[in-house]
């Protein structure tokens, strides 16, 4: 079943096999957001009463609740979000590029670190099947 104790599990495989080396300095908490047809997923940091610093909240796309969408392409956006972690955004690391996507460097990041294969079938993914996903949950 996913939720967000999966989802949990789900990132600190990822972070383990690809991003062991990050230091981890803040709450990292990761959940099901709100559905969206064109964002996978987003990183956001917010002052919380119970933490000193910020904790770091990443949220993925509730549709990729359903059974549907295969593991890879949810692998495939938490890189995405933790890669925005490593390089200083909405993380408590210094920040290493100006903006974000700049260069295409999440993508950089992910084929760096030995993930690309994961990024490979999630474009795979959304080419051949994502527009008749969301067309059966009624959202084109």
């Amino acid at each position: 079943m996913r939720n967000n104790q999966w989802l949990a599990e789900r990132l600190e495989q990822i972070r383990s096999l690809y991003f062991s080396d990050v230091p981890i300095h803040n709450t990292i908490l990761v959940r099901f957001g709100r559905k969206s047809r064109s964002r996978f997923g987003s990183i956001v940091a917010k002052k919380h009463a119970n933490y000193i610093l910020p904790v770091t909240y990443i949220s993925i796309n509730s549709l990729f609740r359903d059974e549907q969408v295969p593991e890879f392409v949810i692998e495939a956006t938490l890189a995405h979000e933790f890669s925005h972690y490593t390089h200083g955004f909405h993380s408590p690391l210094e920040q290493k590029y100006k903006f974000p996507h700049q260069g295409n460097v999440v993508d950089k990041e992910i084929r760096k670190r030995g993930a690309g294969h994961l990024l490979d079938q999630q474009k795979k993914w959304i080419k051949e099947s994502y527009r008749p996903f969301l067309r059966e949950h009624g959202l084109l």
